[in-house]
């Protein structure tokens, strides 16, 4: 099995830029599955290492109550790739 590894930026849902900010859950098969990764609404590089193979990524985010399906991330993804998170809209 071959891996990736690529870097996640969530400024876009820093609390300053989205307020209140959202953190999301990437990856995965639902809300919190593996092998997915939790995104603070601070980190600006969250590291994420994945198989080569894989080419779409689920979203969720949290709104403060409860985690809400997100838009998917469609690749393919190459190594040492920054993934901009879009704004979620609260």
């Amino acid at each position: 099995m071959s891996t990736i590894t690529v870097q996640f930026d969530n400024s876009a849902n820093s609390p300053e830029n989205n307020p209140p900010g959202s953190k999301l859950w990437i990856g995965g098969s639902d809300v919190h599955g593996a092998p997915g990764t939790l995104v603070d609404k601070i980190d600006t590089l969250q590291p994420y290492t994945m198989d080569a193979s894989v080419t779409s990524l689920n979203t969720w985010y949290y709104d403060g109550f409860e985690w809400n399906s997100g838009v998917q991330l469609n690749g393919p993804f190459t190594n040492n790739q920054v993934i901009v998170l879009l704004k979620v809209k609260l």
